[in-house]
């Protein structure tokens, strides 16, 4: 079995190269070559993850929106015609969406209506039914999976490694609404660890990864506050969900029950004290 995974960048792309044998990164900008050089006709059975999307930095960023579609679907198209040209034996297709495409939904279940308030999301959810068709026409086992707030390795987007930036550099950090909007956030090592367990599954086409517990900036500012740790903020008002929580039934139900994942307190301290 080989394991390929789209998106050579990505933070999680990284760890799970390090995490699965027999694993290698493809960049989204020389598919066809780097494809062709690991001579995938002679593999018996391959498993595709796709981590391709606009980078995190420009997600709003549309001064070139040629290149941003490119890099948010037409990539994913054109791995999925090379599958098809080339004839290639799939065992398993993943793709790495996010929990963007709920919406405004509070409580977010793998069944729900999507409701899509950005481009962002409205290119995920056309990459999530390009591969459902893809993949249920041509007899492929798939797994969607909508990532909530993850954090944790390479990062240097979350609001969690700006908290931890925040502290380490003496500097202001940004936050909106006072920091009050919940989110479910889950660590990068969690994920890896969901990706290894879904590579061996079958039948699982949507799943929510994240943790199920719902947690505000302010109160993690709060809890470091109570150990000594003080952050200094500036508040700005800006239209944003107030709460966004995976149900993780199906999640836990495929890992076996109640997972030790990472608590993001913990984390936060931990880094903090360590690295300061």
């Amino acid at each position: 079995m080989i394991n390929i995974i789209i998106g050579k960048n990505s933070n999680l792309s990284k760890l799970l190269k390090r995490n699965i044998d027999n694993t290698y990164l493809i960049s989204s900008q020389n598919i066809e070559e780097e494809l062709n050089g690991l001579n995938l006709s002679k593999e018996k059975s391959i498993n595709i993850i796709f981590n391709n999307f606009q980078v995190s930095t420009k997600l709003n960023d549309l001064s070139n929106p040629s290149e941003y579609i490119d890099r948010s679907i037409m990539t994913t198209a054109n791995v999925l015609n090379y599958i098809k040209i080339n004839n290639l034996s799939i065992n398993k297709i993943i793709y790495t969406s996010s929990s963007s495409v709920y919406g405004n939904n509070e409580l977010c279940l793998e069944t729900d209506p999507l409701q899509p308030l950005s481009l962002h999301s409205s290119l995920k959810i056309a990459n999530e039914r390009l591969i459902e068709t893809f993949a249920t026409q041509n007899r492929i086992d798939y797994t969607i999976t909508r990532i909530f707030n993850m954090y944790g390795g390479d990062d240097h987007f979350s609001i969690v490694s700006k908290i931890v930036n925040a502290y380490r550099e003496n500097k202001t950090l940004n936050i909106f609404n006072n920091g009050e909007a919940t989110r479910d956030f889950i660590h990068i090592c969690d994920v890896v660890k969901v990706y290894k367990t879904i590579l061996d599954r079958v039948n699982a086409p949507i799943l929510n990864v994240g943790r199920g517990i719902e947690m505000s900036v302010k109160e993690l500012l709060s809890f470091l506050k109570d150990n000594g740790i003080n952050i200094k903020t500036k508040s700005k008002a800006r239209n944003e969900l107030k709460k966004s929580t995976a149900n993780v039934s199906k999640l836990l139900t495929i890992m076996g029950g109640e997972e030790e994942f990472i608590k993001i307190k913990e984390f936060l301290l931990k880094e903090i004290l360590n690295k300061n």
